[in-house]
């Protein structure tokens, strides 16, 4: 490859220790763009050798240098530690995880039994056995084939490195296929090790095509988008009341058995639980499970209990609703009443899409054994006791019934992740078509039907979850228009490199010891808010380091593999790129100060590696250049003949072949002259920066932070106008700002107001 004379932007990776050897792709950038990293360490070289006296071509591998591109902070010393995030466990580990999921994953669906069926019997009147048993075989049958076939056996598996949800599901699609509405990706985001890379294979025509179609339809990305953003406001819709109306139902149970407990009272006691359980969120998910997992525990083993107590008490001959016949009995005798009824039935469902939701607390293992040994065998002897119970004494059913029950969002949800763990069979695990399509099919049809029935609840307060859902959706989605927008507008007003060419290393102004760190969203190119602060400031610091705080499709990213760097123009200018990556469940927590020592121990690893790699790829043309002249010089010695001349030099290079894959980096080290390994030594250019760099370091840092306005230009639409100027604008006026985040003192912080006109 051709390098341009440092106009365009050079970057370096810090590989493993193991250096030359790695096995990992290198990319590299020129000119903002950036090229196929997919080219071999080793390069087959023609000469034409009859310039030196050998008459004919000769073929050879040469070990090219490498050339080490984006730099991970300290991968020198880790790499391959953590080449995949798992989660594995011994067994007791795996069972102590279980015994805590009791109290975070399944509060919910322990409490269902509460209003279940007395919900179901408020449509319908138990006028027989059918009605009981039919009400029992739905339940039994709802929870076989959503919690326990659906989500234990397929959707947990479905999981992005451990962590599951809607975002989770979305974001494993954005790995695979470049569906993020954000232009940011880059090549060498798919060297985090927790990015897991494997692109469908050419042979399998069926996952490409879907692949090739959704990054080339900017619909679909948007449709997808939006899909994904319902799920997760129903989520949030859904939980804003599933807290209250579990409590509200347990607490309710106490109006029939003390005197004088009315309504004010159970909303009372129901505030003051509420009040006490969210105040111990703050204790995290760990202390929170351990907290409540023995309370749980017993409240599944009481069910189980009085189930089995019931069972046998009453009426054993429940068992009968195993034989689903009887909910075809249930529908033909009650008709349009029991297709209501399947709203107070969905219940039993309720917050089974926890399971992967608060995958990322625990693990895939642990979540199965909790369901499938403590709380589906619970739920079924609670539920079966119930139905005996009712078989007995049908008037009862409706003394534990709470009037405001509304299950619509929860629906809603599993609609959604049933649509996208679609989409990871067919474009990620490269399923069988016909077994990919059975899935939506058979519970997606199941989840229709009971939406369908569950719209009937809207009027008796199921608009309520749709209300805070609706909302939730128009303010993720105008935020991520509004970024996308407001990216695209710094993209097209970057300054170009001939105007930095032009203005020289001195930038038009004074340079002055000290390192500008500015903050921009740009991940190649210069931002146009640079030559703001070039016009507003008399002078500007001796080291430039544009800063781009990025979020990559990923969990987490190891805090080693955190940093890419790159050179911006040629060496004098001391101006470089930052790229900061995190997981979208990483939290910036890093001290400011802390951030600028790792920032300068990774840049200063960046110029001496950045240096080696230059000083290999020079003396290796030397050392070939040397190697042709001596081979020259020998061909013209006395004895043997012309062919005999021919054979040596070709026999060398036949065992350099046979050695290459032996030891790679062994060989490049003894193949090159000995001044390469003192580079550090020898290198003038090399310590002049890193003395400057040294010099600025003394003198401090200062954030230099765009306060950017986003306008929608003015022949926009009424609407874009609407959303952007007010909605969009307001929010951002109202999120914390990084000099916030990172905790930066205020007289460190240079701000220099712009307006994007989108």
């Amino acid at each position: 490859m051709e390098e341009h004379d440092g106009i365009e932007e050079s970057s370096v990776r810090l590989v493993g220790s193991g250096g030359g050897s790695g096995g990992g792709s290198d990319s590299r950038w020129v000119d903002g763009s950036e090229l196929d990293s997919d080219s071999p360490p080793w390069s087959v070289l023609e000469e034409n050798e009859g310039r030196i006296g050998y008459g004919s071509m000769r073929r050879r591998l040469a070990k090219r240098p490498r050339r080490v591109d984006s730099f991970d902070v300290e991968a020198m010393e880790i790499a391959g530690a953590h080449g995949h995030h798992s989660k594995d466990q011994t067994l007791w580990h795996t069972i102590a995880l279980a015994f805590q999921t009791l109290g975070v994953v399944y509060g919910d669906l322990g409490t269902s039994p509460l209003y279940v069926f007395a919900d179901v019997f408020s449509k319908v009147e138990i006028e027989s056995e059918v009605d009981v048993l039919g009400a029992l075989s739905l339940v039994m049958y709802t929870i076989a084939l959503l919690p326990l076939a659906k989500y234990v056996f397929v959707v947990l598996k479905a999981n992005d490195n451990g962590e599951g949800g809607t975002f989770a599901l979305y974001s494993l699609i954005c790995r695979y296929a470049n569906v993020n509405m954000l232009p940011n990706r880059q090549a060498a985001d798919e060297q985090i090790s927790s990015f897991r890379l494997k692109l469908p294979t050419p042979e399998l025509e069926r996952a490409l095509k879907i692949k090739e179609a959704l990054e080339r339809r900017s619909t679909l990305k948007t449709l997808l988008l939006l899909f994904v953003l319902m799920g997760t406001s129903m989520i949030i819709g859904d939980g804003i009341l599933t807290p209250a109306i579990s409590v509200m139902s347990a607490v309710s149970g106490l109006k029939g058995e003390i005197e004088g407990f009315g309504t004010s009272a159970v909303v009372f006691i129901a505030i003051v639980m509420l009040v006490g359980l969210f105040s111990i969120q703050q204790f995290g998910t760990g202390k929170v499970g351990f907290m409540f997992a023995p309370a749980l525990a017993l409240w599944f083993f009481s069910l189980g209990s009085i189930g089995i107590y019931n069972l046998l008490k009453h009426d054993i001959t429940v068992l009968r609703a195993f034989n689903p016949a009887y909910i075809y009995l249930f529908f033909k005798k009650n008709s349009t009443d029991a297709w209501s009824a399947l709203g107070g039935c969905v219940l039993c469902i309720t917050g089974a899409e926890a399971m992967f939701a608060d995958l990322g607390h625990f693990s895939v293992r642990a979540i199965q054994i909790a369901f499938t040994c403590i709380v589906f065998p619970c739920l079924l002897l609670a539920y079966m006791g119930q139905a005996a119970y009712l078989m007995k004494y049908p008037a009862s059913a409706d003394r534990i019934f709470y009037d405001s029950v509304p299950g619509i969002a929860e629906v809603g949800v599993m609609i959604v992740s049933t649509s996208l763990v679609t989409l990871v069979m067919l474009l990620i695990w490269k399923t069988n078509i016909f077994l990919a399509l059975c899935f939506p099919l058979v519970f997606g049809s199941i989840e229709l039907i009971y939406l369908s029935a569950v719209l009937t609840k809207i009027k008796e307060g199921g608009w309520l979850p749709l209300v805070f859902a609706t909302c939730f959706l128009c303010v993720m989605y105008t935020w991520n228009y509004g970024s996308v927008l407001k990216y695209q507008s710094e993209v097209r007003e970057t300054i170009s490199m001939d105007f930095m060419l032009e203005l020289g290393s001195t930038l038009g102004t004074v340079r002055v010891p000290g390192i500008g760190l500015l903050y921009n969203e740009l991940v190649q190119g210069i931002p146009s808010i640079f030559g703001q602060f070039l016009l507003s400031l008399p002078a500007i610091h001796s080291t430039i380091v544009f800063v781009c705080i990025k979020y990559v499709p990923v969990p987490v990213v190891p805090q080693e593999e955190r940093f890419l760097f790159r050179r911006v123009c040629p060496k004098d200018y001391h101006m470089f790129r930052c790229v900061a990556r995190y997981g979208y469940k990483d939290v910036r927590k890093e001290d400011h100060q802390a951030f600028e020592q790792l920032l300068v121990e990774s840049l200063e690893k960046f110029l001496r590696r950045e240096a080696q790699d230059l000083a290999l790829e020079s003396n290796w043309n030397d050392s070939e250049f040397d190697s042709v002249s001596v081979r020259s010089r020998d061909s013209g010695a006395p004895g043997g003949d012309g062919n005999e001349d021919l054979r040596t030099p070709l026999m060398h290079d036949r065992r350099l072949v046979e050695e290459a894959g032996t030891s790679a980096s062994e060989e490049a080290a003894a193949a090159l002259p000995s001044s390469v390994m003192s580079v550090d030594d020898e290198d003038p250019s090399l310590e002049y920066e890193l003395s400057a760099l040294r010099e600025a370091i003394e003198s401090g840092f200062t954030y230099m932070l765009a306060h950017s306005d986003v306008k929608a230009k003015k022949n926009s639409f009424f609407f874009k106008k609407l959303v952007i100027n007010y909605f969009y604008a307001f929010m951002r006026r109202n999120c914390r700002a990084g000099a916030a985040v990172m905790r930066v003192p205020h007289m460190n912080i240079i701000e220099v107001g712009m307006t994007n006109m989108v």
